[in-house]
């Protein structure tokens, strides 16, 4: 409410007296429903007050994990299933668990608030789940609304092309499928990762074939570690109960954490899954560098594609990085030098963690060269045409990778 105020009116000291009075009444107003409104969603075991500048005083746990879940698509019958687990989880734990998600044909998203086995409804408005812009208003929220000690950020579905995540149907409003891009998704995370102290332990992707050089690269500063598969996962997925009691431990890192995931999650829901060191994924473009200058500097031998272990998804190639490059290097002795450092690099420093043993891929796995596999992929472009179609990602720019790809199809 505005007043246009008179200072030469005698009436001057009258109007500036009503103008405080009704700003007060309206300041009363907003304390009164914003307190009702954070009393209704909290939980039992959550108070929420507003400090003398109206902001909310926030909630302290130990962890709080964030689930993002877009499944306005063919995966919407798991939403339910995944939320009933993972309140199961909380009943007997102090963490706090919050999801996002958005089912086919709901017209909004939903947020729902995970305490000791209570869910708690938080109205929210928005009803597209590949918009960044929403998927970092969720985040703002929760950095908002509590105080961690840890973090874990978990986006569940569909993984996409290389640079898409997060897929919205747009069955409620009959519009075409739209992605979030990877790098939207990664800045987001980082950005809320700052905010918070570097206090993300962990980002999952819990999406199929995500775990590519080109992605955990792009979000190398959204937690301190990142966890992915290089091929397809299952759902609705089952590792949450061992997940819920290793974070009871009173000293845990976002390492455990993902072990702990890795090592509950039943064989039929993954191949493999791969756990990545952030702080060592800074040094992989200057690694990575050395093996392509060298493989540049000679000509490459007759790339035949049907030679090599690839895998589509969503009408795309990927190749296992140390395969292809090995592949690329051949008959080329500094290459092979250089490969040999980045193979180690790679395989002790980059993975912490490499989770085999997985029965997904039964088909995949009658092919020897699976077992050849480190856990980290490379796009594969098949065509000139797409040689420069993720030349934009961080990796890219720092890797001349677009020159690789381009002595590769013209061999």
């Amino acid at each position: 409410m505005a007043f246009d105020i008179n200072l030469a009116s005698t009436d001057c000291k009258a109007q500036v007296l009503i103008f405080y009075i009704m700003k007060r009444r309206s300041f009363c107003r907003y304390i009164a429903m914003g307190s009702a409104c954070f009393a209704g969603v909290a939980g039992r075991d959550l108070t929420f007050a507003m400090s003398a500048n109206s902001s909310q005083t926030k909630s302290h746990h130990k962890w709080v994990v964030l689930y993002w879940m877009p499944y306005d698509n063919n995966l919407s019958s798991f939403g339910e299933p995944i939320v009933e687990m993972l309140s199961h989880g909380t009943q007997n734990s102090e963490v706090v668990v919050v999801v996002q998600s958005d089912y086919w044909g709901a017209p909004k998203m939903r947020r729902r608030l995970l305490v000791k086995g209570a869910i708690n409804e938080i109205d929210i408005e928005g009803e597209d789940s590949s918009d960044a812009s929403a998927f970092s208003a969720y985040l703002a929220w929760a950095n908002q609304t509590f105080e961690a000690e840890h973090w874990a950020v978990i986006i569940v579905g569909h993984g996409g092309r290389i640079n898409e995540v997060s897929p919205d149907d747009h069955r409620a409003t009959t519009q075409t499928q739209t992605w979030m891009r990877v790098d939207e998704f990664a800045n987001a995370v980082s950005s809320f990762n700052q905010s918070t102290n570097g206090r993300v332990e962990l980002l999952f992707f819990q999406n199929c074939n995500k775990a590519t050089l080109e992605v955990v690269y792009e979000a190398r500063n959204c937690a301190r570690y990142t966890l992915a598969s290089q091929l397809n996962l299952g759902a609705p997925n089952y590792y949450y109960e061992g997940f819920f009691y290793c974070l009871k431990k009173l000293s845990i890192d976002g390492r455990e954490v993902a072990i702990a995931i890795m090592d509950s999650e039943r064989a039929d829901m993954y191949h493999t899954l791969t756990l990545v060191d952030n702080q060592v994924v800074k040094y992989l473009p200057e690694k990575l560098s050395r093996v392509v200058q060298q493989i540049l500097d000679k000509p490459i031998p007759d790339v035949k594609l049907s030679e090599l272990s690839t895998y589509p998804y969503f009408d795309e190639q990927h190749c296992d990085a140390l395969v292809l490059l090995d592949y690329l290097s051949r008959s080329n002795n500094q290459a092979q030098k250089e490969l040999t450092e980045f193979s180690e690099f790679l395989r002790s420093s980059v993975i912490t963690h490499y989770k085999t043993g997985g029965k997904l891929y039964r088909r995949l796995s009658k092919n020897s060269k699976i077992k050849e596999f480190c856990g980290l992929s490379l796009y594969l472009p098949e065509t000139e045409q797409t040689i420069s179609r993720y030349s934009s990602l961080a990796l890219s720019q720092r890797v001349d990778l677009v020159s690789l790809y381009r002595r590769m199809l013209s061999s």
